[in-house]
């Protein structure tokens, strides 16, 4: 009896380990599926996370508009902006300058009359002149290596302007010009230098026949220099500088005045508006880097960026912040100029409207629209009144 019991006991033992054991492969079972789909939609979530932040990133990408007039009135005004509210108007009433920094000094007088000199000399072509270091010459060139011409050596009779001491040409060419006289023509001889552009003719020896046409002499800055090459601007030396003076000094107030309401311009733009600037100052920026491009194609063979994140030294990320930046200083400007414009009581005619559209001319009047170029023209109008009232000592 004692031996059944004892196997009706490990029997029954067996069984229920059996049972224990299933229970745990099934709970296994279940906790390795749960696991399984945990992992699953992790996997799921991490995807649709960074698919959603994908499109995120490009949407909030600023996209470049032109339609400069779309966030203007007709009147020339910031849509939806109540200016006087959103900025603090500045004292512009008591504006004074420094006279040091407007007025054309006399220094500045002497120096544009020698620009002046400089940009009309004469050819004098006389053989009794002898050329010295710093003069400037005119004069044509045959070069050959070897005895034989080489491409770009030569100028073709068309004459060509050279100051003695520059150190435009290669090796020893300027020097062998010193005490030669119009008229002469000269055996130049030199040598090409190892890292010279051209690869044909790296340190090859070479010979120009050189033919002086004349050395440029400075003419005397007097009333009939004035009247037969200053006219658009005054017959007489004395009227030349009385101009410059009052020319420069007009120009330097309004730059000064300009300044000034930039350094004053404040205010707290709607986000629309703001986004709406961040197209267009894109627009403006892609619209460079593509001229900039062209430009550089056309005369060099090669574009001088490669992308306009080359051009601009930002990621998108880092060009984003810029362009809210930028645009936020812009919109504070143009709210600036336009308290300013209402609180002086301002108008803008219809014949200052047409000179500015003029004045930006056929293309680009089209581009910006009109109620865009109101807008300048009420700037321009904020430009002139200041000017007119500010203080200069």
């Amino acid at each position: 009896m004692s031996t059944g019991s004892g196997q009706i006991s490990n029997s029954k033992a067996k069984r229920e380990k059996r049972r224990q054991d299933l229970e745990q492969a099934k709970k296994a079972e279940k906790r390795g599926k749960l696991i399984t789909w945990v992992v699953i939609l992790a996997v799921i979530a991490v995807f649709a996370v960074g698919i959603g932040t994908s499109i995120y990133a490009k949407a909030s990408i600023t996209k470049p508009n032109s339609n400069y007039s779309d966030m203007v009135t007709e009147a020339g005004a910031v849509k939806n902006v109540d200016v006087k509210s959103a900025v603090s108007l500045p004292d512009y009433k008591n504006v004074t300058f420094p006279m040091s920094d407007i007025e054309y000094s006399d220094e500045s007088v002497e120096a544009d009359i020698q620009n002046q000199l400089e940009s009309h000399k004469v050819l004098n072509e006389d053989a009794s002149l002898t050329a010295a270091d710093g003069d400037t010459l005119n004069i044509d060139y045959v070069g050959k290596v070897d005895g034989e011409p080489f491409e770009g050596g030569d100028t073709q009779g068309n004459g060509t302007d050279l100051t003695l001491g520059s150190g435009s040409y290669i090796d020893t060419f300027e020097e062998q010009l010193v005490g030669t006289h119009p008229g002469d023509e000269v055996l130049v001889k030199v040598t090409f230098p190892e890292d010279y552009q051209a690869e044909e003719l790296k340190g090859k020896a070479a010979e120009f026949e050189v033919v002086v046409n004349g050395i440029y002499e400075l003419g005397t800055f007097d009333d009939a220099f004035v009247a037969e090459n200053l006219s658009s601007y005054a017959t007489t030396v004395e009227g030349y500088r009385t101009y410059l003076k009052e020319s420069h000094y007009a120009t330097n107030l309004k730059s000064a005045v300009q300044n000034y309401v930039s350094e004053q311009a404040n205010g707290t733009a709607p986000k629309a508006y703001v986004k709406g600037l961040k197209s267009i100052i894109r627009y403006e920026e892609e619209n460079y880097f593509n001229s900039y491009n062209a430009f550089y194609q056309a005369y060099m063979g090669q574009n001088a960026y490669n992308s306009f994140e080359e051009y601009t030294g930002k990621n998108e990320k880092e060009y984003e912040v810029y362009l809210k930046e930028e645009a936020e200083k812009r919109a504070a400007l143009n709210m600036t100029y336009q308290a300013i414009f209402e609180d002086a009581g301002l108008t803008i005619s219809e014949e200052a409207f047409e000179a500015k559209k003029t004045e930006v001319g056929e293309e680009t009047a089209a581009t910006y629209g009109d109620n865009y170029i109101k807008q300048l023209a009420m700037q321009d109008a904020v430009v002139e009144y200041l000017t007119g009232i500010a203080t200069v000592e």
